[in-house]
């Protein structure tokens, strides 16, 4: 497989956009869990009202189980206090909810953050890296080939402007197979694709 161009200023830029879809996932992440602990803080509002209301409740509950001893009036002056004792629960219990739902907030966003930048990176990386990649790796396949190089040396006659600097008699000399002009077309493909030369045959 192919990763990087054989021309040194193309490669260098290739080189840079890894580099910098590498760190922009790590900042992602970073983000991602930046934003996640700062939403995560506010869940501390919920478990103080939860704790609050908890031991209020507790207290109150106690001093209406205290009045409910006494002659004649304990029920009708603890009724007060067991019915605030019971707002007291439902405000804990309201504060333990907010408590669960802002740390699934701050999940959801964080990674949503996080997710979201990931992609957008990786779509950037798959279009200017990927079909490189791609097409270099099936060039490369295609030359390896028992008859590669006269594949190359057609597409390059189909598709290459730089066909015309091979001479104006280039189509009738590939015609008439000559090798020096099928290889320098299959050369002129592999470098227009970012490959490597192939050897030279040693005779």
């Amino acid at each position: 497989m192919v990763f990087y161009d054989a021309r040194p200023i193309r490669t260098a830029g290739q080189v840079l956009l890894d580099a910098v879809v590498v760190a922009g996932i790590v900042a992602a992440v970073v983000l991602g869990r930046a934003v996640s602990a700062s939403i995560s803080a506010l869940a501390d509002i919920g478990t103080k009202v939860h704790d609050q209301g908890t031991a209020f409740q507790e207290q109150l509950s106690r001093t209406a189980t205290a009045l409910e001893d006494l002659p004649f009036i304990g029920a009708s002056a603890s009724a007060p206090l067991e019915d605030a004792s019971q707002s007291a629960e439902r405000i804990a219990a309201a504060g333990a909810q907010q408590h669960q739902e802002t740390l699934h907030l701050a999940h959801l966003l964080g990674t949503s953050s996080a997710t979201v930048l990931i992609i957008v990176l990786a779509v950037i990386w798959i279009r200017y890296r990927g079909g490189f990649i791609r097409f270099a790796t099936l060039t490369q396949r295609l030359g390896r080939k028992p008859d590669g190089t006269e594949l190359l040396a057609v597409r390059a006659l189909t598709t290459r402007n730089a066909v015309g600097r091979l001479g104006a008699d280039v189509v009738d000399r590939w015609r008439q197979r000559d090798p020096d002009v099928i290889r320098a077309l299959a050369d002129l493909e592999r470098r227009a694709t970012g490959l490597r030369l192939a050897a030279p045959n040693k005779s």
